[in-house]
C-alpha cells in the first residue's frame, strides 16, 4: 500500500503535546471535561434499554476467516477476521470505570476469543485503551502485536505489554499472510488523549485502515467531524466497510468538539465514499445525555435523509455479539 505523495493533514506538536492542527487550543479540563462527566451521570435509569435482549446475541466466533467477518463486541471493540488473521480494535471487556458500568455484556467474552494476532488502539482514553483487558489478552495470546499511536509505546511497555509498535499519521505496518500482505495504516482523527489528569495530549490519537489486496476496512476510532475524511478517501478509494462512531451526541455543544453525532457520522461516511456503514461507540456506556436508542434513531433518520448522497450504500446495524459476513 503506497500513500500518495500529497500534502497530508499532520498532527501539530507544541511543547511535547499533540494537537489536531496549529489552531487547536487545549480545552480547560475542569470547565469542559468535568461538566460533561457530571452530565453523563444524570438520569441514567431513564436511559436504560427497554429490553437488553433485543440488542444482544450470543454467537460462537469462527476460529479464522479468509473473507472479512466482523463481530461487534461493544463500544469501539470489534473482532475483525480477514485473510486468516484475527484483529481486535480498542478492546474493553469490563466497565469503563466505577462511574461507567457496562449496559450490555461483551458480545464475546475475553476467554472465548479465537487466537488474536493484532490489537489496534486508536488512542489511550480508558474506554479505548483498557489495561485490564490488554493484560488478559496478552496472557491468553502471548504473541499478539499491539499497534498504537505515537507516544503510547513506552508507557504500555512499562505496564508489562511487550510487542508494541507505535505510529504517527499515515504510517503503515505490513504483515505478510498466506493470502497476501495485510497493511495496517494509522490515519488522522480529530480528538485528544489522556489516561490521567496530567498527561493530556502527551500521545497521539487516530484511526486505522486494514488493507488486504486493495480491499479496505476502516476503523474510525473516536473523532469529531473534520476534513480528514476527505483526505482518507483520496488515499483509499475502495473502502469496503467503515466502522463509525455515532455517539455521544448530547450535550452537543460539548461533545461536538471531540465526537460525532449520528448525522455527522453519516456525512463522514459519505466523505469516505465507503460501501458499508457499521455504527459503533453507542449503547455500551452512559457517556453524555443520549438515551439508549437515541443514537440509532438519529442514525436511521440521517441515513434516510441522505438517500440521494449515499445511493447504493448499505447501513448495517449489528447487535452486540452479532457476526457480520461482509
Amino acid at each position: 500500500m503506497n500513500i500518495k505523495k500529497t500534502t497530508h493533514l499532520n498532527p501539530y506538536t507544541k511543547k511535547n503535546r499533540y494537537y489536531n492542527n496549529a489552531d487547536d487550543k487545549p480545552e480547560n479540563f475542569f470547565f469542559q471535561t468535568i461538566p460533561s462527566f457530571m452530565s453523563s451521570l444524570y438520569g441514567r435509569k431513564k436511559r436504560q434499554p427497554e429490553n437488553k435482549n433485543d440488542w444482544f446475541v450470543q454467537e460462537t466466533p469462527v476460529s479464522l476467516s479468509i473473507e472479512p467477518v466482523i463481530t461487534w463486541i461493544g463500544h469501539a471493540s470489534f473482532l475483525i477476521q480477514v485473510a486468516g488473521m484475527n484483529i481486535l480494535t480498542d478492546p474493553i471487556f469490563g466497565d469503563a470505570s466505577i462511574f461507567f458500568p457496562r449496559i450490555l455484556a461483551p458480545g464475546i467474552a475475553v476467554d472465548q476469543l479465537p487466537p488474536i494476532n493484532y490489537v489496534l488502539l486508536s488512542h489511550n482514553h480508558r474506554d479505548h485503551c483498557d489495561l485490564k483487558s490488554l493484560h488478559a489478552l496478552k496472557k491468553l495470546h502471548p504473541s499478539l502485536i499491539i499497534l498504537v499511536p505515537q507516544g503510547d509505546k513506552q508507557w504500555l511497555e512499562k505496564k508489562g505489554l511487550g510487542l508494541v509498535i507505535e505510529h504517527t499519521w499515515w504510517q503503515a505496518h505490513t504483515h505478510e499472510t498466506n493470502n497476501g500482505p495485510m497493511v495496517f495504516t494509522f490515519l488522522p482523527a480529530h480528538h485528544w488523549s489522556a489516561q490521567g489528569f496530567f498527561d493530556r495530549n502527551k500521545s497521539l490519537w487516530g484511526s486505522w485502515m486494514i488493507s488486504v489486496k486493495e480491499n479496505h476496512v476502516y476503523f474510525a476510532g473516536d473523532s469529531a467531524y473534520s476534513s480528514h475524511y476527505h483526505q482518507i478517501a483520496d488515499q483509499f478509494p475502495l473502502i469496503a466497510t467503515a466502522l463509525m462512531p455515532i455517539a455521544p451526541g448530547e450535550p452537543h455543544p460539548w461533545m461536538r468538539k471531540s465526537h460525532m453525532d449520528a448525522q455527522q457520522a453519516v456525512q463522514a461516511f459519505i466523505d469516505l465514499k465507503a460501501d458499508r456503514f457499521i455504527p459503533m461507540h453507542w449503547g455500551t456506556f452512559h457517556f453524555g445525555l443520549d438515551t439508549f436508542s437515541g443514537p440509532i434513531d438519529r442514525l436511521n433518520t440521517a441515513w434516510n435523509a441522505a438517500h440521494a448522497l449515499r445511493e447504493h450504500k448499505k447501513l448495517i446495524i449489528p447487535k452486540v455479539g452479532q457476526r457480520i459476513i461482509v
